[in-house]
């Protein structure tokens, strides 16, 4: 039975269409036979939201240490798989596992002490695992879709969507009007829209307005369903794709497992779209070297840091963006200053991409940053006697 506060429609649509569903399904559709109060809605969505969170089967608040293997592969453009692999995680609780990703010419492990504390295996140049594409990719989006539900304060107006999708019936929940909570950031990057089977609450779809993650194949883990099956698709195109091998509670014999290695190296706190913001006390212009003006080079250049506990700035991999632009803007930020970023109180070294535009104008003395994406530019106005946009 469907969720009778929320707006309802039945759809029959392609896997790609759940979006539409979750988004828009209600445009051109039956109305509820009532129209409930916001209020009310708000309390069912955020009902329904904790009813999830409860059920998610790995990352529930009594969940039982566990261990699995998944086999994952990362698609290009053209849907040809072009990494293929094995990750392996036991967890024993929230920020305290052990991962190991497995490939064709590269492997490495990862463990979680704290929530500030992880560690990476010691590795050469020719044995370096991306773990920031892996662990948003397949990790993360495998055994802890639910991690953003905590950005889904209490005080936050909720909205929802139910009906019938493919023949499941769905409770598909999000922040109403998330602009107002975080003006300056994306708000996909806060706020994902959850889609919960109605008669298990558990997870089958994440939306953003480029990203869908869909669940399937639930097995029991303990007494919560997990889904085995995960695929990530960007714009309509599928980026990654994960099925568990293996699923079993964490033996006491692993315990000893999830204890980093000796020569285990730190890694920074990654920051969030929800953390406070970074706080430049020293940033400049950055000059364009004469073989970019010969190139004519133009647009952003994002620049992989480390900030350190001291607030200074270290290049932390290969900046994206024009080559010649991306060189130099690298060797330019590294002698920015920040104010020191702090965790539960305390100083850490934090990672982020810093974003330089180059636009042909004048440096503002502003500057982006990957985990905190603007919010898009607001629609241009209609020309003076052009008619409305349809809807």
């Amino acid at each position: 039975m469907t969720n009778p506060y929320f707006r309802s429609c039945t759809s029959t649509l392609f896997f790609t269409a759940i979006a539409l569903f979750a988004g828009a399904c209600a445009q051109g559709q039956a109305a509820a036979p009532s129209a409930p109060s916001k209020p009310s809605i708000n309390a069912q969505a955020h009902a329904i939201l904790d009813k999830g969170i409860k059920a998610a089967g790995f990352s529930a608040p009594d969940a039982q240490p566990w261990h699995i293997r998944a086999n994952y592969s990362l698609f290009d453009p053209k849907g040809v798989a072009y990494e293929t692999g094995v990750l392996e995680q036991w967890w024993s609780a929230p920020w305290a596992w052990r991962r190991n990703y497995t490939e064709k010419k590269v492997s490495g492990t990862e463990w979680s002490v704290s929530h500030t504390k992880q560690f990476k295996s010691k590795a050469n140049d020719d044995n370096r695992v991306d773990y920031g594409q892996l662990d948003q990719r397949i990790a993360n989006a495998l055994t802890n879709p639910l991690s953003q539900a905590e950005n889904f304060k209490s005080e936050f107006a909720m909205d929802g969507t139910a009906g019938t999708f493919s023949g499941l019936v769905l409770n598909c929940v999000n922040i109403e009007a998330p602009e107002r909570y975080f003006p300056k950031v994306a708000p996909d990057s806060i706020f994902p829209r959850y889609c919960f089977d109605v008669k298990d609450s558990s997870l089958h779809y994440l939306l953003t307005t480029d990203t869908l993650v869909t669940y399937s194949e639930f097995k029991l883990l303990g007494t919560h369903t997990v889904a085995t099956k995960m695929d990530v698709a960007v714009h309509g195109r599928l980026v990654a794709s994960a099925q568990i091998t293996l699923l079993e509670p964490l033996a006491a014999a692993d315990q000893s497992l999830l204890t980093p290695a000796a020569n285990a190296v730190p890694l920074p706190y990654v920051h969030q779209a929800s953390d406070p913001p970074l706080v430049p006390v020293r940033i400049a212009s950055c000059p364009i070297p004469l073989e970019a003006l010969d190139k004519q080079e133009r647009g952003p250049v994002a620049v992989p840091v480390v900030i350190r506990k001291d607030g200074s700035v270290k290049v932390n991999g290969f900046p994206m963006g024009p080559w010649e632009l991306g060189r130099s803007t690298a060797d330019c930020v590294s002698g920015y200053k920040f104010e020191p970023f702090k965790v539960d109180g305390d100083a850490v070294d934090v990672s982020d991409s810093i974003i330089y535009v180059y636009d042909g104008k004048p440096f503002k003395g502003q500057i982006g940053y990957g985990s905190q994406p603007p919010p898009p530019a607001p629609a241009p106005a209609p020309a003076p006697g052009a008619a409305p946009a349809a809807k």
